[in-house]
């Protein structure tokens, strides 16, 4: 009798979750490409609204602790998006159905239209007559599109497993474009947007580089000088930047460091001493300030803090 109870309690206790289950994944076979402030992809900005919500609701659930008795599961590890604790359930529907590369193409396109200003203006402008709505009401779809979709694939891109099945050189590129792209700006802007998130899918390419194909990943890193602009980038808004990214990308560039196809070619991604010294301001801006905040983080960063010293004596 007990045990009937314990059997319902656990299968009432899962039913929001399935619930959660099955809208995330009606609202991620809702995604397909369309033309920026078409109908369709206003609509589809409701979907992405409210599989971030999703994504939020599943953040604040208590840890799984069933999934440690899975058989043939690593205990090592912090598992895989389908036999680890935390729920991501909208996160692992992206992946199931093949939505991630999509994803990642549909931002990658957006922002190109959003930096080409007269593009950008002409559509906003047959956009408010098409609807009679105001540009503001369509700008704020804009930005919820950005925020929710960054979100997604900030969340996605945490997993080695999402990254194995991405377009890697699609990826770098996106990197690289909005890297370039805020030479011009006075400010990253809301945390939520490309210009900030940007520097989390870098953290996490350099992370899991290993896992992929690592050195296509270095070498095309390397062309588009992807580390060069990360660091600089981070260096000249550091002081706009959540606490959450700093350590994000410390881990990011500590794995780089220790990346054993990146030791034998470090000097080929700083072309010149500006660019080592740049590098090094990172001990400053970076990692002093939170190993000040979090002296037991020093083990995990270690191998960034020695490739500081790499550097030092290269110069």
């Amino acid at each position: 009798m007990a045990g009937r109870y314990i059997n319902e309690d656990t299968v009432e206790s899962e039913r929001p979750l399935k619930v959660c289950a099955e809208a995330g994944r009606k609202c991620v076979r809702n995604i397909h490409q369309y033309p920026v402030l078409s109908a369709e992809w206003i609509s589809l900005v409701d979907s992405l609204k409210q599989l971030s919500r999703l994504v939020q609701l599943e953040g604040r659930m208590p840890a799984n602790p069933k999934v440690l008795e899975t058989q043939g599961r690593d205990r090592d590890s912090s598992g895989t998006l389908w036999d680890q604790e935390a729920h991501e359930n909208a996160i692992r529907i992206l992946v199931e159905e093949a939505k991630v590369n999509l994803c990642l193409r549909m931002m990658y396109d957006y922002k190109k239209w959003q930096y080409n200003a007269a593009e950008r203006q002409a559509t906003m402008d047959e956009a408010t007559k098409a609807y009679e709505s105001t540009e503001s009401t369509l700008e704020q779809k804009c930005v919820q599109f950005e925020e929710c979709l960054g979100t997604l694939l900030r969340k996605a891109f945490v997993h080695v497993e999402t990254l194995q099945l991405m377009d890697i050189p699609l990826l770098i590129e996106h990197c690289a474009y909005i890297l370039q792209s805020c030479f011009s700006m006075e400010s990253p802007g809301d945390a939520r947007l490309q210009e900030t998130v940007i520097l989390y899918y870098f953290g996490s390419l350099m992370r899991h580089a290993e896992a992929l194909n690592n050195s296509e990943l270095l070498a095309r890193s390397r062309d588009v000088q992807l580390v060069e602009l990360a660091v600089g980038h981070y260096l000249r808004f550091a002081d706009q930047f959540p606490e959450e990214l700093k350590h994000s990308l410390a881990d990011g560039l500590s794995a780089m460091a220790d990346n054993e196809d990146f030791q034998t070619e470090w000097e080929y991604f700083f072309p010149s001493p500006d660019a080592k010294s740049n590098f090094l301001l990172l001990e400053e801006k970076l990692t002093t300030p939170i190993l000040q905040e979090k002296p037991d983080k020093r083990r995990e960063i270690r191998p960034l803090l020695d490739f500081f010293n790499t550097i030092k004596r290269s110069l």
